[in-house]
């Protein structure tokens, strides 16, 4: 992976998993999934993927953990493990 991406995360301290692990209690019908990002300053933060068509319904936190949320609206997606 790219160094200059590396340096791009935001380290995932305790705070962190926690916040991810309280944001995953979001996922459902509006919300695709959740991780941790960083803000435009580079203050670590939640990011929230919800349903582009479904956004402007979709009533989130405004921080979980002390971490803000920043909401990234797209198209459904799905993980999947290596093939």
């Amino acid at each position: 992976m790219n160094d200059d991406l590396w340096s791009a995360m935001p380290a995932v301290d305790e705070r962190s998993r926690r916040a991810v692990e309280e944001a995953s209690k979001l996922i459902g019908d509006k919300v695709q999934g959740v991780g941790i990002g960083a803000t435009e300053d580079g203050d670590p933060c939640v990011v929230v993927y919800v349903d582009a068509a479904r956004a402007a319904s979709t009533s989130l936190p405004e921080r979980i953990e002390g971490l803000p949320v920043v909401v990234q609206p797209g198209d459904a997606f799905f993980a999947e493990g290596p093939g």
